[in-house]
């Protein structure tokens, strides 16, 4: 909005705006109510300079790209932690019971026998994946592996939020003249 100013008849100048033409105003120097001309005579009055905002006002209220790093940052940080706190990889089962039960009646009882006394009482049972078991294990994997790479693009943004809000108070401190 234009300020324009009215002379007082001490010699003070009174700042007056367009939505105080034909009003009155009272000097601040003498206290004495001057009248504000009408609002086709106010261009005849000579216009207040508007307050230049000083260097360090001007730094303070720019953006900068240490902004944009904090910003950008800080939503990759969020967006992907929490993203991450929604996935839980399903638990695959390491065998199917009935696929093991449906093996171990088809085999001869003597192999049977011996592959529990030699190789499935003290390590375990050692036989390969079935299909089932393997498709369990793949969603496991991809689940996992997608939750850690969430957990990981969370903390790069973390770290860019975090360098970009120290250059950005750095700057507003060079700017500042600290």
């Amino acid at each position: 909005m234009n300020a324009f100013l009215l002379p007082c008849g001490c010699g003070a100048d009174i700042p007056v705006t367009k939505a105080q033409a034909g009003g009155r105003v009272t000097c601040q120097a003498c206290g004495r109510d001057e009248q504000v001309p009408k609002f086709r005579d106010l261009g005849k009055l000579r216009e207040a300079s508007a307050p230049r905002a000083d260097d360090t006002d001007r730094a303070r209220r720019t953006w900068t790209a240490m902004h944009t790093l904090l910003l950008a940052g800080s939503l990759l940080a969020a967006t992907c932690g929490l993203g991450s706190l929604t996935i839980t990889p399903p638990v695959a089962e390491t065998f199917d019971a009935k696929t093991l039960r449906a093996s171990v009646m088809q085999a001869p009882l003597d192999e049977v026998y011996a592959a529990w006394k030699t190789r499935l009482s003290p390590a375990g049972i050692d036989r390969p994946r079935t299909d089932s078991e393997a498709k369990a294990h793949a969603r496991t994997d991809f689940y996992t592996t997608l939750r850690d790479g969430l957990r990981g693009a969370a903390a790069l943004g973390a770290i860019l939020a975090v360098g970009g809000g120290l250059g950005a108070l750095a700057g507003a401190r060079k700017g500042a003249g600290r």
